[in-house]
């Protein structure tokens, strides 16, 4: 055998064995315990989508799937941990918008959410949504613009922390509205509630976690920032109707370390895409305005692609930075 040809059994070889150890490893995948990432503290939206999840997976694999918090520097610690994570799908990372966000906001990350972290599936999208007292005299997003263009510096909006996606939607509405309205941060979408309910700022983008004060009628939602109106409250028009392109969408979904199979991947999507057809998750979903979302591994890749760019972008215009 000359030696080319040995050179070439020999790649051939390896090849074949690379992919025998990797259909080995799918097969026996999960074999062990599976742990989920949470970026946020216990108790939280994103900690009840993946306790949910996890609930789910466990009973289609069984085998353990535990949920471990690890928050902070506007979720980079939790991404970071999980791109020096073993490619070998388990350890897996609630992915959320801030993920998105963050590479607009911190500079020097030791990781890329786009080359150090691959895309498995998005788990569920929800909207924003706008709301106001209901006792200040604006009952629509126009009553709310005409408000901001005659005193827009002497009003402010409430955000669930700096720089997350709440700020942003905020800032954005600002730029396109041409107005000034100060934003004030808080801890958190309760306490930033707790202020528009007291009477000390006049607008919030509010997660789903308001939904049941909108549903009592102690805020009044203006506009949610989905692309459609929901079904479950078709009354409340989108923003994109009173503000073309004014769209926003909070997500989470699943990533893995860089490297992880494709089977792996493929793997763990089937079963996430399972866990979503479930009674519990769909009931869970419907209470909180959420959706689940059927996006493939390669669909859900060039999705973040995209919004870590738009959110660049807006980041730079809107003169945005971790504060």
């Amino acid at each position: 055998m000359s030696d080319l040809s040995g050179t070439v059994a020999r790649a051939a070889a390896l090849l074949l064995c690379a992919l025998v150890a990797h259909a080995a490893l799918a097969q026996a995948y999960p074999a062990r315990t599976v742990t989920l990432i949470n970026p946020y503290p216990p108790g939280g939206g994103a900690d009840v989508v993946a306790r949910a999840l996890a609930r789910e997976l466990n009973e289609i694999w069984r085998q353990p799937v535990i949920v471990e918090s690890k928050p902070g520097a506007g979720t980079t610690i939790s991404a970071a941990f999980v791109a020096r994570a073993p490619a070998d799908g388990y350890t897996l990372l609630l992915s959320t918008s801030q993920h998105a966000i963050a590479p607009a906001l911190f500079r020097n990350l030791s990781y890329d959410i786009v080359t150090h972290l691959t895309s498995i599936s998005v788990v569920s999208e929800s909207p924003m949504f706008l709301v106001v007292r209901p006792d200040r005299g604006i009952n629509t997003l126009a009553d709310l613009m005409a408000r901001l263009k005659q005193n827009g510096a002497a009003m402010n909006y409430a955000s669930s922390g700096p720089a997350g996606l709440p700020h942003l939607a905020g800032a954005f509405l600002n730029q396109m509205t041409g107005s000034a309205a100060a934003h004030i941060p808080f801890s958190g979408t309760a306490p930033a509630l707790t202020a528009l309910l007291g009477g000390q700022v006049d607008f919030l983008f509010a997660d789903t976690s308001a939904v049941p004060q909108i549903s009592a009628g102690r805020v009044r939602a203006l506009a949610v920032t989905s692309p459609a109106r929901l079904p479950a409250m078709p009354e409340v028009p989108t923003m994109t109707e009173t503000l073309p392109g004014f769209q926003f969408t909070v997500w989470t979904g699943l990533d893995a370390p860089t490297g992880t199979p494709r089977a792996v991947i493929d793997q763990v999507h089937e079963a996430v895409q399972k866990a979503l057809a479930t009674p519990a998750m769909k009931k869970m979903f419907a209470e909180s305005a959420r959706t689940a979302s059927s996006m493939t591994p390669d669909q859900f890749a060039a999705f973040k692609a995209a919004e870590v760019a738009k959110y660049q972008k807006l980041a730079r215009e809107a003169g945005i930075k971790a504060e």
